[in-house]
């Protein structure tokens, strides 16, 4: 049988505390990276939930715009041809959005983005409130 010597244990003692430092260095940056990533997607799904606010604020006002050029005798050919110019104001713009959300996280975190189009980011919107509410119901459950 091997008898540890107390220079032995010594050595081991510095060792292990020295593996736990790194180790609670190297888990506590994981946890950051973590943290900061749910922090993102966060912010981004209050982005846009405030973007589907103002699409839905828009598409009320162009029902006013219709109803305002009907009233004002224009033609029907007048009023598709605005309505075209609107959707593809309307496209474009969504899609500036999604581009300038992509552009504004961390270079980091820019692959990791769920989406590359309006209609992805949707999804990952209504993805994103069932687990918020999902989440909510559990913390409220006991």
């Amino acid at each position: 049988m091997h008898e540890v010597t107390n220079g032995e244990l010594m050595v081991f003692v510095v060792l292990g505390f020295t593996g736990g430092i790194f180790a609670s260095v190297y888990l506590s940056r994981i946890f950051e990276v973590v943290h900061m990533w749910r922090l993102v997607q966060e912010v981004v799904a209050h982005c846009l939930l405030m973007c589907v606010k103002i699409i839905e604020d828009i598409s009320f006002l162009t029902e006013l715009k219709r109803k305002q050029m009907k009233e004002s005798d224009f033609t029907d050919d007048q009023i598709r041809s605005f309505e075209k110019v609107d959707e593809r104001t309307l496209t474009n713009w969504k899609n500036s959005v999604i581009l300038s959300l992509i552009g504004g996280v961390p270079k980091q975190f820019r692959s990791l983005m769920p989406f590359t189009n309006w209609k992805e980011a949707i999804k990952f919107l209504e993805e994103s409130k069932k687990a918020s509410i999902i989440e909510r119901k559990k913390n409220y459950d006991l």
